[in-house]
């Protein structure tokens, strides 16, 4: 078998390292993708679950020690919840007002998404109805969550911030970050 020429033996060598990196570049933008993924399935299923009375399920959406900040909606809604267990009681008494049959539905819009690693941030916006059974009509807030993928793969909150934005604008929901 004759040798390669030395010029040929090169070539083959920067192709197979061009096609080498070309692979870690797409490996790594396919993770960033699943993981942009990961976390807005995890926003949908939390409006999705909310909206259905499933307040177990809702939790289950939150790492053992997220935080959950709710304010600009009166002082009847306006708290901070640091837990699991907390954050399944206050949705379980929540749903319980309403039979497990909220009449609210949200709609999510606009949802930013910043990755790095196993953490990533969230800014999602909010459009809320309150629902036939009731005389509220539509609301707005913004979501900005922070999210952990856990040891299962799943994204889960690790904070929680609703705001209402009925009395100041996105900008300053933002700028007040978490």
């Amino acid at each position: 078998m004759p040798t390669p020429l030395p010029i040929i033996e090169n070539r083959r060598r920067n192709l197979s390292e061009d096609l080498e990196n070309r692979l870690e570049a797409l490996e790594a933008r396919i993770v960033e993708l699943e993981s942009i993924e990961g976390v807005r399935a995890a926003i949908l299923q939390y409006a999705h679950v909310h909206d259905r009375g499933m307040s177990d399920a809702v939790a289950d959406l939150f790492t053992d020690d997220a935080v959950l900040d709710i304010t600009g909606y009166g002082e009847q809604f306006d708290t901070s919840l640091t837990g699991q267990d907390a954050i399944r009681a206050m949705y379980n008494r929540l749903d319980a007002r309403h039979n497990f049959n909220p009449p609210f539905k949200h709609m999510l819009t606009n949802c930013q998404i910043t990755v790095e690693g196993d953490e990533a941030v969230a800014i999602t916006y909010l459009d809320e109805w309150g629902g036939p059974q009731t005389d509220k009509g539509p609301g707005g807030g913004l979501y900005h969550d922070r999210l952990r993928k856990e040891d299962d793969g799943q994204w889960r909150f690790s904070h929680k911030r609703i705001i209402s934005v009925s009395e100041q604008t996105v900008d300053e929901a933002v700028k007040e970050g978490i």
